[in-house]
């Protein structure tokens, strides 16, 4: 990690790598922290703090900007690794909405929740509200499960048909929903639960 962090923290690089693994665990974790998390790590060092969140906000936008030039695919991998980047590393669950137009082109996305760390409560209001605003035609829903596992439990199943009703009844369809989990994505409509 050392190596990766020099350009921004020069000879600071060394003590930062240690610091940032002591604290979070893993290179995944450190980056995914919060500007207040990383600063603990880190003893206050605003400098490296800002660089990193600088650089995490340049990888997010430029992966964002790859999924919006295109028709939007859950299986295309520039649309996967920029969900991977915006939830499945976070310790709490999120939930997270792509709007697509008709021909499945790319609209908006956006982070619809956060919630504790078995569990997000969607505000459909908010989502709907969302998809009219943009002219949405589709949505494609994603979440994350900080326990590591992809699988769907029963409550991802039974929200995710009550959203598809609800949104089917509006003129907008869900197209899929997504759970990540680490590297892993489970597609609830392969799953033949959507």
């Amino acid at each position: 990690m050392a190596h990766l962090l020099e350009p921004f923290a020069g000879d600071r690089a060394d003590d930062a790598a240690v610091r940032l693994i002591a604290h979070f665990g893993s290179l995944g974790r450190a980056l995914d922290a919060s500007p207040g998390q990383l600063a603990a790590a880190l003893g206050r060092d605003d400098d490296l703090v800002g660089a990193i969140v600088a650089a995490r906000a340049l990888i997010k936008a430029g992966l964002r900007e790859q999924v919006a030039r295109t028709q939007v695919s859950v299986r295309d991998p520039r649309f996967r690794d920029y969900l991977r980047s915006i939830i499945a590393k976070s310790p709490t669950e999120c939930l997270h909405a792509t709007f697509v137009a008709q021909d499945w082109g790319y609209l908006a996305d956006e982070m619809l929740a956060q919630g504790g760390t078995a569990h997000v409560e969607g505000d459909l209001r908010r989502l709907l509200g969302r998809a009219f605003d943009v002219g949405a035609q589709g949505v494609v829903l994603a979440h994350n499960h900080p326990s590591g596992s992809a699988e769907p439990s029963a409550e991802d199943i039974r929200l995710t048909r009550r959203i598809a009703d609800l949104t089917q009844a509006v003129g907008v369809q869900l197209l899929d929903h997504l759970i990540l989990a680490g590297t892993d994505i489970v597609s609830m409509r392969e799953r033949g639960l959507l």
